[in-house]
């Protein structure tokens, strides 16, 4: 009896330790490698304002755009007979700060406070160093931006005044 009752432990641990055996069989581990890399934050800050000048406006019933490039070229086209009467005229500028090679998007909102200027938009942003997008090897790249707008008789002759926001995007 007594190996009678060794053989049944003997086969109870093995039916035991094949049941254990059969259950860590259906589970599996794998693992896979983990990076990250930390930027330093982009900073972004206006050093100049976008100034169109004094402009007079259409004394016809046709309109203007009226236009800053961004090296600060003005331009009136358009059937109407306004024109540059005056004033300093600057594109806006903003530097753009950060990790040299790291790519980047802008997008630009350009917006007068008072009614009256119609199609206002601000032009693409143009940098003086380096290639568009691109922080370059100083960490540092200036970018300039012009605008555009229409004016007609009926706009308001007023000050005009307003915002050009600028959001630079990781891409």
């Amino acid at each position: 009896m007594k190996v009678q009752n060794v053989l049944l432990g003997i086969a109870a641990s093995a039916a035991w330790a094949l049941a254990a055996a059969g259950a860590t069989a259906g589970t599996v581990t794998a693992t896979a490698p983990v990076s990250v890399t930390i930027l330093a934050p982009v900073t972004l800050a206006a050093t100049q304002g976008l100034d169109f000048g004094i402009v007079t406006r259409p004394g016809n019933a046709d309109s203007n755009t009226v236009a800053v490039d961004a090296s600060g070229g003005v331009t009136i086209s358009g059937a109407g007979d306004a024109t540059r009467a005056g004033g300093q005229v600057t594109p806006a500028k903003f530097n753009i700060a950060g990790d040299a090679g790291i790519t980047y998007s802008t997008s630009q909102d350009l917006r007068f406070a008072e009614a009256g200027l119609t199609n206002v938009a601000a032009t693409a942003p143009v940098p003086t160093n380096g290639s568009p997008g691109v922080i370059p090897a100083s960490g540092v790249q200036e970018i300039r931006i012009g605008g555009s707008f229409d004016v007609s008789a009926a706009s308001p002759i007023q000050a005009y005044t307003g915002s050009l926001s600028v959001t630079v995007n990781y891409n």
